[in-house]
């Protein structure tokens, strides 16, 4: 049963190219023989060769992907909606992929940075080692004449006194928020019903 319904539109494909091949073999016959005012066309008026040729364009336009004119660019919907397939596919392998490349810890300093909840930070080995690799990231940036070794075990610090977010870090601020958000909406909803 499957392969009859796989059939019908295997056949209009392959036979719509050779249909618009003649089509438009036709229209320019016709115009051809038009131009030469040929007596044998006398039924084939300017409309009926409109019609032809807008028929053609209208064929033809579903086999095109996209269409120019000057500096503007019109794309098919269907090659619009493969964009966007790939696009939400990218989007889920980055949210996939964040809990790999930015630990839980680090994604916190992040969002404290970014919410002004710096203040009470206390320094040790692991929050050093974080921050280093948060800066090597690129998504942290010391302030000038800081350095994170300046942050002894035990000191009590404002965070932001030392780092800074980089651009490219608000940005991951950004993701990491949108993707927090969405995984506590379905819980939300779960908790509700």
């Amino acid at each position: 049963m499957a392969e009859r319904e796989d059939t019908p539109p295997q056949i209009v494909e392959g036979i719509t190219p050779w249909f618009l091949l003649a089509l438009a073999t036709l229209a320019g016959f016709g115009a051809v023989l038009r131009i030469w005012d040929a007596h044998l066309l006398g039924a084939l008026d300017r409309t009926t060769l409109l019609y032809l040729g807008v028929a053609g364009a209208l064929l033809l336009l579903r086999q095109l992907k996209s269409l120019s004119f000057g500096g503007y660019k019109l794309e098919m919907l269907e090659r619009v909606r493969e964009r966007q397939a790939r696009q939400e596919d990218q989007i889920e392998d980055i949210t996939l992929m964040l809990p790999l490349l930015i630990a839980a810890n680090e994604r916190v300093h992040l969002i404290n940075l970014a919410e002004g909840r710096t203040k009470g930070y206390k320094g040790n080995h692991a929050l050093r080692s974080e921050l280093r690799r948060l800066r090597f990231l690129k998504l942290i940036r010391m302030r000038s004449d800081q350095h994170i070794g300046y942050m002894k075990d035990g000191l009590s610090f404002d965070l932001a006194a030392y780092v800074e977010l980089t651009d490219l870090g608000k940005r991951w601020v950004k993701r990491i928020q949108q993707i927090e958000q969405a995984e506590a909406d379905p819980e939300e909803k779960t908790v509700r019903s």
